[in-house]
């Protein structure tokens, strides 16, 4: 969790040099860094994705209430979003650099 937030983060910060800085920030989104970032946050989707499975088991090992499916359904979704946007950026990134 601590790795996902710490990257989330510098995401933000990366964002915001590049908005008020122009320019591409930080340079976290292009060039050699920005794949080696790219692979970092699909590594961390994995994780959550994995981490969002579990849950879903135990929902149904412990009789979790109807409700909680929303809950388990919303974290599948958002992650597999995540993991396809950062999938996009590294493509994006690799076809930039030819």
């Amino acid at each position: 969790m601590a790795a996902a937030l710490g990257f989330i983060l510098l995401m933000t910060v990366n964002l915001l040099f590049a908005v008020f800085g122009g320019g591409d920030g930080l340079g976290f989104r292009s060039g050699a860094l920005g794949v080696v970032f790219g692979v970092i946050g699909i590594i961390l989707g994995a994780c959550f994705l994995a981490l969002d499975f579990k849950q879903v088991e135990d929902g149904i090992a412990y009789g979790a209430p109807r409700e909680e499916a929303w809950f388990a359904a919303f974290g599948l979704t958002l992650t597999l979003v995540w993991i396809y946007l950062e999938f996009l950026r590294l493509i994006s990134i690799l076809n930039s650099s030819d």
